[in-house]
């Protein structure tokens, strides 16, 4: 157990963490890494249509046992629930508590952003794999995880479109094997070259309209 009274949404717990076997297997004249066996929702991407065809970005699996309280294990705080964090980028909800983040009196999604998980595009836009924390929430997220106080602004944003996924790469290796080239980098919905080689563990979206919230919390 943890020193924490809340166990944020996106938070896996140990029995959601999946450790299926991967490997490289042919796709359209190429090779691309897939789940032995695969499944047909293995794979994502910006356009539903790709994904029923079978393209995309590979994403990591886990399982969503969050309500199953006798079956989904101790949390594990330093590690993230793909499935849960995909669905706060994709209906704006909060980390922490999993309900919707929009602000209903002003329509502003309130976005806690530290600069390790936050890479400037623009004055008022910028790429984050963290998703949004409702302002109910943001007192409790400061209250249990200090280091936060370090780094910490509040944005609010206008809009978040999905620009690409955190992924781990990797290459075929001998004997069917598969070597990582690379952790936790960046890769576009349209830099097709490396969709075949990466295993996306988080949505990555672009804030538009953000404007720093002063003195907050």
């Amino acid at each position: 157990m943890t020193g924490y009274s809340t166990i944020p949404y996106t938070i896996a717990f140990a029995n959601e963490l999946v450790n299926d076997p991967i490997g490289f297997v042919p796709y359209a004249g190429r090779l691309r890494l897939a789940y032995l066996p695969s499944r047909p929702g293995d794979w994502v991407s910006l356009h539903a249509a790709k994904r029923r065809s079978g393209g995309g970005i590979l994403r990591a699996r886990t399982r969503d046992l969050r309500d199953h309280l006798a079956t989904r294990g101790t949390e594990r705080m330093r590690k993230l629930n793909t499935r849960r964090q995909w669905r706060c980028m994709d209906e704006l909800l909060c980390q922490v508590c999993g309900t919707p983040a929009t602000d209903s009196a002003s329509g502003l999604i309130p976005w806690p952003l530290t600069k390790t998980v936050f890479e400037p595009t623009g004055l008022h836009s910028g790429r984050t794999n963290a998703p949004p924390t409702c302002w109910r929430c943001i007192p409790k997220a400061l209250e249990e995880c200090p280091m936060l106080r370090e780094d910490f602004i509040v944005f609010t944003v206008i809009s978040a479109r999905s620009v690409g996924v955190l992924a781990d790469l990797y290459r075929p290796g001998l004997f069917d094997t598969v070597v990582p080239t690379a952790h936790n980098v960046f890769v576009a919905w349209d830099d097709f070259q490396h969709h075949p080689y990466a295993l996306a563990t988080a949505q990555v979206v672009e804030l538009h309209g953000m404007q720093a919230v002063p003195d907050h919390p």
